[in-house]
């Protein structure tokens, strides 16, 4: 991830535009690492403005499925915090950018729940 993944221009984007990144030394004893256990690395977890985890991806992504994923863990926490336009705009991008990707499902699904909450109209 550190020479394909996290210097691509787009990544380097949206982790500026919309994320605080902090990397953990899984070898230490760092508090976040009993409060949010990890197993394999490399991991990413998206949590929401209450610290609250609510996406995690496992193992080695290329940007053009980190960035869906990330997105997708975005528009999670903007759903759960009622967000739904925010959340619409979020997911949308996954659907318009990364169609292909492995996001792109779950992205739907949310999608169709942020439309029966009125967002978009």
């Amino acid at each position: 991830m550190d020479t394909v993944t996290y210097p691509d221009p787009r990544t380097v984007d949206l982790l500026t535009l919309y994320m605080i990144a902090v990397r953990v030394n899984t070898s230490s004893s760092d508090p976040l690492l009993r409060r949010f256990p990890i197993q394999y690395t490399p991991t990413e977890i998206v949590l929401d403005a209450d610290g609250i985890e609510r996406h995690r991806t496992v193992g080695f992504h290329p940007p053009e499925e980190f960035i869906p994923e990330l997105l997708l863990g975005i528009g999670k926490a903007a759903v759960h915090a009622g967000r739904y336009s925010r959340a619409l705009a979020l997911l949308d991008k996954v659907l318009l950018n990364y169609p292909s990707s492995k996001a792109s499902s779950e992205a739907r699904q949310l999608r169709q729940i942020c439309l029966s909450k009125g967002a978009g109209r």
